[in-house]
């Protein structure tokens, strides 16, 4: 999560391969960490392709309760953004998966299983993050997670298959602060 004194709330990178297979596709854009103080100058005639066989896979992480070792509040009404979030990308033809309360090994287990599919016959990747965060972190069930290492799976050097394509990382985190 970006500071307020950070004037540079956030940045966008380019898949890591150069090779790009199908010279229809643009060269995908990731942002992360919120908006950019200033946006690329992008041609609106470019457009992702998305008229592929399946729109693509959406992974919801849901976190509402923590181990009591972290001193976390519970989460309350996260249990209906999940949902809402559920039906509205299933309507939108995503494949769903939905997962509620993980610890860090399963989160990443997850992470892992989705960034080596196959992504070919899809449209895009999305991935929702709901929790507590701080200092670019976002909070499994047990303890927290760099950001960068949730996305760095997805770049075009680790998976191949969603070069050129959209992967859109959806963060909604309770920012944490510290009383003195």
């Amino acid at each position: 999560m970006a500071s307020a004194q950070d004037s540079s709330a956030g940045h966008l990178e380019r898949d890591s391969s150069n090779s790009i297979e199908n010279k229809e596709q643009v060269s995908s854009i990731t942002e992360t960490d919120g908006w950019p103080s200033r946006l690329p100058d992008l041609d609106p005639a470019v457009e992702y392709r998305m008229n592929n066989r399946r729109r693509g896979l959406a992974l919801i992480f849901n976190h509402e309760d923590f181990f009591w070792h972290l001193r976390l509040n519970s989460r309350q009404g996260t249990n209906a953004d999940s949902k809402n979030l559920f039906r509205t990308l299933k309507e939108l033809g995503f494949d769903v998966q939905s997962y509620y309360n993980l610890k860090t090994v399963e989160v990443l287990d997850k992470i892992h299983e989705a960034s080596t599919q196959d992504h070919s016959d899809a449209d895009c990747f999305l991935c929702v993050f709901l929790s507590h965060g701080e200092d670019n972190h976002v909070y499994s069930y047990d303890s927290k997670i760099d950001i960068q290492t949730l996305t760095d799976p997805f770049k075009g050097d680790k998976c191949k298959s969603l070069i050129g394509k959209p992967k859109i990382f959806i963060i909604q985190a309770i920012i944490l602060t510290v009383k003195l």
